[in-house]
């Protein structure tokens, strides 16, 4: 695996659902503020797996509603990704908001909550 994201993988998030973090969603949608984080926007990449083999593998071992976001997206965004491996997750990776800017700007949020689709919603 390398630093280089391709425009057809998807960034996989666990987002806490409704009722456990409300702020999270608007009318059954994300919101912005569930892609704002002071220390990177943790996300799954998919890689070398198909979505749903990624998706399954976020099932296990997170809770709450898993979302996708395109490389296209926030690439279009002007988000910096950054590929940074965990022991536990080799796909791990995160979205800033450039190369010296960690967090998202509200615009980028915006747009990113805008085009994310849900991919698994658990029952609750």
């Amino acid at each position: 695996m390398n630093n280089r994201f391709y425009d057809n993988e998807l960034l996989l998030r666990a987002v806490y659902p409704p009722n456990k973090k409300s702020l999270f969603w608007i009318n059954g949608r994300m919101s912005s503020a569930a892609l704002k984080d002071k220390r990177g926007l943790s996300v799954s990449r998919t890689y070398d797996r198909s979505k749903d083999e990624a998706v399954c593998w976020m099932r296990s071992h997170y809770e709450g509603v898993i979302t996708s976001i395109s490389v296209t997206s926030c690439n279009e965004a002007h988000a910096f990704l950054l590929y940074c491996p965990l022991k536990d997750n080799k796909y791990h990776s995160e979205i800033h908001g450039s190369p010296t800017q960690i967090v998202l700007s509200d615009v980028q949020a915006k747009y990113l909550a805008k085009r994310a689709v849900l991919e698994f919603w658990p029952n609750t």
